[in-house]
């Protein structure tokens, strides 16, 4: 069973809304917000969250280098087979937070994949830099499913296979 990390901001992690913005980072040994949901496909893939890092939106734009390293020793210490930052949907400084963290996730040798819809401006900003799972903006349709593809993409990069045909089809 692989270890998967995943990263959430102040808001999908159940920490309240934008007036905690500036939450400071923290982790839980348990799956947090959309992880409720997400947990049955990572099985089925023969992975599980281990862990839910999360961080306030504003915090992590403000304090970017303080929060990557804090997340990165965190997926190490945990031996993270893979990181799913989001769901970001078409929240615009989740995106950034997402898409970043990813990026840096994948600097430091752990597969990390985003996920947020094509209305997030990170999408466009980011796209060519790392794996974006194509999802719905909030309440739009096509969630489940996109749920399913964050699992399939972040659980095969984690067994270590190649997953251009599904980057292909199911990422920007």
């Amino acid at each position: 069973m692989k270890r998967i990390i995943l990263v959430l901001n102040h808001v999908q992690a159940g920490m309240g809304s934008d007036e905690n913005a500036h939450l400071a980072p923290g982790g839980k040994k348990t799956t947090m917000g959309p992880g409720q949901t997400l947990s049955p496909y990572f099985e089925e893939n023969d992975a599980q969250i281990v862990a839910t890092l999360y961080c306030g939106d504003q915090y992590y734009l403000d304090n970017q280098e303080e929060v990557t390293k804090k997340f990165v020793g965190f997926a190490k210490k945990f031996e993270a087979d893979a990181v799913l930052c989001g769901p970001a949907m078409q929240y615009p400084n989740f995106g950034e937070m997402a898409a970043k963290l990813a990026i840096s996730f994948n600097q430091y040798g752990i597969p990390a994949v985003a996920a947020m819809s094509v209305e997030n401006p990170a999408t466009a900003s980011y796209k060519n830099q790392v794996a974006i799972v194509k999802m719905p903006k909030k309440g739009g349709i096509g969630l489940n499913d996109s749920f399913k593809n964050m699992a399939l993409l972040t659980a095969k990069k984690a067994h270590g296979e190649k997953t251009e045909t599904e980057e292909e089809t199911i990422c920007f």
